[in-house]
C-alpha cells in the first residue's frame, strides 16, 4: 500500500468531539495534538462530521479537563447543537502545522513508512502509532502479520520521510518478528 501524498491542504487530526458539557454550547473534545495553543480563542479549526459535511469553527474559549479540554466555539450557543457535534473530528491543514525540532516527527508523518531492521529486513508498513502508557507504539503490519514495536530512540535508528522508510531495530524476542518461532 503505497503512502498517500501529503500537501498543504491535507487535514490533520487535533482533536475529536467526546460529548457535550454543560448548557451553553461547551463540548468535552479528546485532544490529538499537543501543541500548545492549538484550541486558544481565536484559532480556526475545520469540523468533519461522519455525514462528509465540514464547516470552519473559531474558538471561543479553552480550558483544561483532565486529559480532555473543554472548548466552546463561536458558532456553538447551545446544548442541542453542543450534543449535534458528538463525534465530530476536528482538524487543520497541513501547512499549519508547527515544525518540530530535528530528529523528531509528527505521529501521522511516521503513518505510511516502511520499516526494515538495520540489516534491510522488511518489517512491513507503519499502519498506526498509538500511545501507551509508557510510550508510544507503531504497528507495523507486513508478510508476517502485525508487529507491536515501542517507539523509543533506542528502537529508531533514522527515519527518511523523503525516501518512505524507517529503521527499526526492535528488541530480542519481540512477537511477531521474523525469525521468531512465534512470528513464523
Amino acid at each position: 500500500m503505497p503512502t498517500e501524498p501529503v500537501d498543504g491542504a491535507t487535514p490533520i487530526l487535533v482533536g475529536i468531539v467526546a460529548r457535550a458539557h454543560g448548557l451553553r454550547g461547551e463540548v468535552v473534545v479528546d485532544p490529538t495534538t499537543d501543541a500548545p495553543g492549538r484550541f486558544a480563542p481565536g484559532r480556526s479549526l475545520t469540523a468533519s462530521a461522519s455525514d462528509g459535511t465540514t464547516r470552519t469553527l473559531t474558538v471561543a474559549t479553552s480550558r483544561p479537563f483532565g486529559q480532555r479540554l473543554l472548548v466552546r466555539f463561536d458558532s456553538v450557543d447551545s446544548r442541542d447543537a453542543a450534543q449535534a457535534m458528538q463525534g465530530v473530528a476536528l482538524t487543520i491543514r497541513r501547512d499549519e502545522v508547527e515544525a518540530l525540532p530535528e530528529g523528531r516527527f509528527y505521529r501521522f508523518e511516521l503513518v505510511g513508512l516502511e520499516a526494515r531492521t538495520p540489516e534491510g529486513t522488511l518489517l512491513g508498513r507503519v499502519e498506526e502509532v498509538f500511545a501507551t502508557g509508557a510510550n508510544d507504539v507503531l504497528t507495523v503490519r507486513g508478510a508476517g502479520g502485525e508487529i507491536l514495536i515501542p517507539l523509543l530512540d533506542t528502537v529508531v535508528r533514522s527515519v527518511d520521510l523523503a525516501a518512505g522508510s524507517i529503521v527499526l531495530d526492535p528488541p530480542p524476542g519481540l512477537p511477531g518478528m521474523p525469525g521468531n518461532a512465534e512470528g513464523e
